[in-house]
C-alpha cells in the first residue's frame, strides 16, 4: 500500500526523467543508436537488480514540538516594568519573567489586613462581653434563687407564729408561767434577806460598802425577774389578742409576698441570662467577619501575585510579545513558553491505527538533522481524527539530540505488511540537484545516466520506487572514471 502510493507522486517526476533522458542521451533508445563500440573501457563492480520480500514501511510526516507549551499572559492591568528574559533563555519553575506595577494592588493587601486585624479584635471584644454577661448572670440568678429561699424561710416562720397566735396558750405553758412566777418570787424573797442582812452589817461596820451594793443588785434583778414572770403569767393566763393576731396575719401575707417577688426576680434573671445568646450570635457573627476579611486578605495578596508572572514549568521562552513600559491586559499574550522532552506529531492514517498501540517503537528521522539515528516511541494517540483526510494525529517520544528544535519536519517509519519490492545498496546512487541517479549498464556494457525515485533505508541499503526494474545492472561503490557513454567490464 505505501508502495502504491508513492508511486503516484512519481506521475509528476517522470516527464523530466523524460526530458533529462533526452538531454543526457541516457536510455535505451539513446544507447541503440550507435552500433560503434565506445573506445573507453572502465571496470566496475556490477550488481543486477532482483525483487525480494522486504518488511514494509509507512512514512508519516509531521512538526516536531515540546511535550509543554503555554502562552502566557497577564491576569490584571497594569503597565509592565520589566521583562527579565529574552527569547532562547532557559526557565525554571516559578522563576520571575515579567513584573507589573502592582502599587494599588499592594495598597488593597495593606487595606484588607487592616480589615482582618479589625475583626479580629472585633471578635475578642464580643467574647469578652460574652463571658462578663454570662458570669453576671449567673450571679445574678443565683442571688435571685437565695432571696426566695430566704422569702420562704421568712414566710415559715411567719405562718408559724400565726398559728400559734391563733391557737393561744397551752394548759402546760400556763403551769409553767405559773412554776416561773414561784421561782421568781423564791428568789425576790431570798434576796430581800440577804439585802435586810447586809444593811445591818453595813450599819454596824462589819461589811464594806461594796458587800452592801451587791446585795442591793441581787435584789434589784430578783425583783425584775419576778415582775416579768408575773407579766408572762398574766398574758399566758390572758391568751392572744385580736391585734396579735391581725399582726400575724398580716406578717404572713407579707412573707408571702416576699417570696413571689423573690420568684419574679429568678425569672427576671434567667430572662437577663438570655443575653449571653445574643452574646454568642455576635461572637459568631464577629467571627464570620473575620472569616470573611481573612478570605478577602488572601484575595487581595493572590491579586497582587498576578503583577508578577512567573515560570509554569522548566522551559524555554520561545516568543516575547511585550517590552517594559508597556500595558498588560488580561488574556493579552506576553510570552510564549515551552518545555519537557520534544516529540514528533505525524498524521498517521486510520487504516494504520489498528495496529498501533502506545508503546510502539517507530524509527525518527529530522530532515534538518540527517545523521541523526533516533528511536521513537508512541506516546500518545489523539482519539479524534480528522473528518476529511481521514487520519489520526501520533505523538511520538524520542531521546534528546543536540541541535533539535521545536518546528522542524520529521519523519516516523512505521513497520506494515513485508512486500515484494527492489532495493539497491547506498553507496551504488547519489543526490544531484535534488534528484537521485544511478549508472545503469545495458545488455552491450554502456553505463548510462539513469534518475531514480527512493523510498526509505531498508536493512542497509534503500528502496527503489521507480527507475529500475528486475534484471537491471548497475554501478556500485567506486565510480571513477564512469560516465554517461563509457564502456564498463564487470571486476
Amino acid at each position: 500500500m505505501v508502495s502504491r502510493k508513492k508511486m503516484l507522486m512519481l506521475g509528476v517526476i517522470a516527464p523530466f526523467a523524460i526530458l533529462l533522458g533526452g538531454i543526457t542521451g541516457c536510455g535505451k533508445a539513446e544507447e541503440a543508436k550507435t552500433g560503434t563500440e565506445p573506445a573507453k573501457v572502465v571496470q566496475a563492480r556490477l550488481l543486477t537488480i532482483g525483487e525480494r520480500s522486504l518488511p514494509g514501511a509507512y512514512v508519516a510526516t509531521g512538526t516536531v514540538k515540546s511535550k509543554l507549551n503555554a502562552t502566557l499572559s497577564s491576569k490584571v492591568m497594569g503597565r509592565v516594568v520589566a521583562v527579565n528574559v529574552r527569547e532562547g533563555d532557559q526557565i525554571k519553575l516559578g522563576s520571575p519573567l515579567v513584573e507589573i506595577d502592582s502599587r494599588e494592588l499592594q495598597s488593597a493587601v495593606n487595606m484588607a489586613d487592616a480589615n482582618y486585624h479589625a475583626s479580629v479584635v472585633g471578635v475578642g471584644s464580643a467574647a469578652t462581653a460574652a463571658a462578663m454577661e454570662d458570669k453576671t448572670s449567673k450571679a445574678r440568678i443565683s442571688l435571685a434563687e437565695s432571696q426566695v429561699q430566704q422569702a420562704e424561710a421568712a414566710l415559715s416562720a411567719a405562718e408559724a407564729r400565726r398559728d400559734l397566735a391563733l391557737a393561744g396558750p397551752r394548759p402546760q405553758e400556763v403551769a409553767q408561767s405559773h412554776i416561773a412566777v414561784l421561782q421568781a418570787k423564791s428568789d425576790l424573797e431570798l434576796a430581800q434577806i440577804e439585802l435586810d442582812r447586809a444593811s445591818k452589817l453595813f450599819e454596824a461596820g462589819a461589811i464594806a460598802r461594796r458587800d452592801l451594793d451587791l446585795a442591793q443588785n441581787r435584789y434589784n434583778l430578783a425583783k425584775g425577774q419576778h415582775d416579768a414572770a408575773l407579766q408572762s403569767e398574766s398574758i399566758s393566763r390572758e391568751g392572744s389578742r385580736s391585734q396579735d393576731i391581725r399582726a400575724a396575719q398580716e406578717a404572713v401575707a407579707q412573707a408571702q409576698a416576699a417570696v413571689k417577688q423573690a420568684k419574679a426576680g429568678v425569672l427576671q434573671a434567667k430572662a437577663a441570662a438570655m443575653q449571653v445568646d445574643v452574646r454568642r450570635k455576635d461572637i459568631e457573627v464577629a467571627s464570620a467577619q473575620a472569616k470573611q476579611m481573612a478570605a478577602a486578605a488572601q484575595s487581595a495578596r493572590v491579586s497582587l501575585s498576578y503583577g508578577q508572572v512567573t515560570a509554569p514549568f522548566d522551559g524555554r521562552i520561545v516568543a516575547r510579545m511585550v517590552d517594559p513600559g508597556s500595558m498588560a491586559s488580561p488574556g493579552v499574550p506576553l510570552l510564549a513558553v515551552e518545555g519537557g522532552d520534544y516529540r514528533l506529531e505525524a498524521v498517521v492514517p486510520e487504516s494504520l491505527l489498528a495496529g498501533l498501540r502506545k508503546g510502539d517503537t517507530a524509527a525518527i528521522r529530522i530532515d534538518a538533522l540527517p545523521g541523526a539515528q533516533l528511536s521513537g516511541r508512541v506516546a500518545e494517540i489523539v482519539p479524534q481524527g480528522d473528518a476529511s483526510s481521514h487520519s489520526f494525529l501520533v505523538k511520538f517520544s524520542f531521546s534528546p539530540v543536540p541541535g533539535v528544535k521545536s518546528g522542524m519536519f520529521g519523519k516516523a517509519v512505521l513497520a506494515t505488511k513485508a512486500s515484494s519490492r527492489i532495493s539497491i545498496p547506498q553507496n551504488s546512487t547519489w543526490v544531484r540537484e535534488g534528484l537521485n541517479y544511478v549508472f545503469a549498464v545495458n545488455a552491450e556494457g554502456i553505463a548510462r545516466l539513469r534518475i531514480i525515485t527512493l523510498g526509505e533505508p531498508i536493512n542497509g541499503g534503500v528502496e527503489v520506487l521507480s527507475g529500475l526494474s528486475g534484471g537491471d545492472r548497475i554501478v556500485v561503490g567506486d565510480r571513477s572514471g564512469i560516465e554517461d557513454g563509457v564502456k564498463v567490464e564487470a571486476k
